[in-house]
């Protein structure tokens, strides 16, 4: 995970719609503005990356290797947390990257030793930013690129696709593998990481 402090000026937000490859052309990291305002500031927001995890789990033998069978109901772990700041008296807005690729805030690595990651999470998937307004809004760029599919899924319904979606705090973003859970006596498709965020008053 990085710890790069990552900004976007306002006037920038507008182009996160048009085609591209990667965010890093418009993105700016670890202006010292940027670092000033937050070391004397209080986040906002906190942003929370989950993975879904069998609740049970069994093995052939004592090394644990490969599961040969996993329960159907699933636990929710907290993979990583990071926090967002209102940088608007700057023209900033903070950002957090979702993805593979190693400048991502937030990874979907599969384990706790932060190996193998998630192959349906797009190497730049994503990404989170407080806007002029102070809401938390979330852009997905993966399907940008040719040949991906992957998108991201709003409460696990809609398909969020090259959208700059106004983030409310009762929703999440699923993405990643999808998964068939057994959920209040029921199956249902959910997806392996989900992304919420929390208000700090």
């Amino acid at each position: 995970m990085t710890n790069h402090l990552t900004a976007i000026t306002f006037k920038d937000i507008a182009k996160l719609t048009q085609p591209r490859n990667t965010y890093l052309d418009i993105l700016l990291f670890d202006e010292q503005q940027v670092k000033e305002k937050i070391s004397n500031s209080k986040p906002i927001v906190k942003v929370v990356l989950t993975r879904m995890e069998p609740r049970q789990k069994y093995f052939l033998d004592s090394r644990r290797f490969m599961p040969v069978l996993e329960s159907l109901h699933y636990t929710e772990w907290i993979v990583i947390e990071k926090f967002l700041y209102d940088l608007s008296d700057i023209g900033r807005a903070m950002c957090l990257a979702v993805g593979r690729f190693n400048h991502n805030h937030l990874r979907p690595f599969l384990s706790e030793d932060q190996g193998d990651m998630d192959p349906f999470v797009s190497r730049e998937h994503g990404l989170i930013f407080v806007n002029e307004k102070r809401q938390i809004c979330y852009h997905d760029i993966g399907t940008f690129k040719k040949g991906s599919t992957n998108g991201t899924k709003l409460n696990d319904l809609s398909l969020v696709k090259n959208e700059i979606i106004t983030w409310n705090a009762h929703e999440y973003f699923g993405l990643g593998e999808s998964l068939n859970i057994v959920k209040t006596k029921e199956r249902v498709m959910e997806s392996k990481f989900k992304l919420r965020f929390q208000e700090i008053l």
